[in-house]
């Protein structure tokens, strides 16, 4: 039995105590609800760092009071993740041919669908003729609108779940699965919202474990936390997060990874930068639904960026979340350096090398 065992997690204790240590940070600089960081190897689904606040000392579990904090909400609470969700929305249109990442639309700044008007969260986004490129670098929502009519509903559906949106990831501790039900009525406006990350929902891990399709050639993983179970006559087995399971094709990972850097180079994303390494990235700025009355409530967001690096031949893959941040709007002004400084952590630790040429200074 596993209980007679001893159990060697994927937990590397330095990156651990780094994205802690970050997180605490920026809970109290945001006066944060709550939150969480998750970093993993996307090649193998090896977590390497889980970390959410509130959290509690293990040492003195009988004198908790709130025993919510027991609950692991990077795997057990789900939530409308935003406009981090668009680059699943644009691997979709590029898999079935749909659109490229040169593909061109008219942004008009919203679009109206039956009686409903969607317009773009950043109302100075540039209007106009616009690539499906510029649509992840403005995270504009009328383009991903634009991407989700372009492909038929049951094929769009199809690979949300191909993706695993509506299900679990498969990590060795108690998750919940991810929520598509919004979509099972057919609506014309549940799947425009969805295009942009809005009516369905889904746990930080299982959003790390869909971006990290993308970061890995297009196959999916299953995140786990432990990597080798010894048991006391010496037996072993190790445990492996590789599922031979191809989502989308390398070359439309290729080039989602092309238009996620330029969200860094140019985009929400730009604070994430660091000297001579390629990095691919998406911020989300959620809104948070009100379960009382219904639509969503006002000035209450939830803030997501994930990325990996370097971009090409990741090492790693990290989701930062913030639950209501106080005083700021969108996640760029909240999660985006945090991963800098996580990242430059974790090159520096990993010996992670260079990837591009860091320009000489005249």
């Amino acid at each position: 039995p596993i209980s007679s065992a001893d159990l060697i997690l994927t937990i590397d204790s330095s990156i651990q105590a780094q994205a802690g240590q970050i997180l605490t940070k920026i809970i109290n600089e945001w006066q944060a609800e709550s939150g969480s960081i998750i970093v993993m190897n996307p090649k193998n689904g090896d977590i390497l760092a889980m970390s959410s606040v509130p959290n509690f000392d293990a040492n003195k579990y009988s004198e908790i009071k709130d025993k919510s904090v027991f609950i692991n909400s990077a795997t057990l609470k789900r939530y409308e993740p935003g406009s981090v969700f668009k680059p699943i929305t644009m691997a979709i249109g590029i898999e079935t041919s749909a659109v490229t990442p040169e593909t061109q639309y008219y942004n008009t700044g919203s679009v109206k669908i039956a009686d409903r008007v969607i317009s773009n969260s950043i109302p100075e986004a540039i209007l106009g003729w616009q690539t499906m490129t510029k649509v992840l670098e403005q995270s504009l929502n009328t383009g991903a609108i634009f991407v989700e009519e372009r492909v038929p509903k049951d094929i769009f559906l199809k690979y949300l779940k191909d993706f695993g949106i509506d299900g679990k990831t498969g990590i060795d501790v108690g998750e919940m699965s991810g929520d598509l039900s919004v979509l099972s009525n057919g609506r014309d406006i549940n799947f425009a919202t969805a295009s942009f990350g809005q009516g369905i929902a889904v746990t930080p891990i299982g959003l790390i474990r869909d971006l990290a399709i993308i970061a890995n050639g297009g196959k999916l993983v299953r995140p786990h936390l432990v990597s080798k179970i010894i048991w006391r006559s010496g037996d072993y087995r190790e445990i492996s997060g590789v599922l031979e399971k191809q989502i989308i094709s390398a070359g439309t990972a290729a080039q989602l990874i092309g238009m996620m850097i330029k969200v860094i180079e140019n985009g929400s994303g730009r604070r994430a930068q660091i000297k001579g390494y390629t990095i691919a990235g998406k911020t989300g700025t959620a809104q948070v639904p009100d379960l009382q009355n219904g639509g969503y409530k006002k000035d209450e967001y939830i803030h997501t960026f994930v990325a990996f690096a370097p971009a090409y031949d990741p090492k790693f893959i990290a989701l930062i979340k913030l639950d209501n941040p106080k005083g700021v709007r969108f996640a760029e002004s909240t999660v985006v350096s945090p991963f800098k400084d996580l990242a430059e952590f974790i090159f520096s630790y990993m010996q992670i090398p260079p990837d591009k040429p860091i320009e000489q200074s005249q």
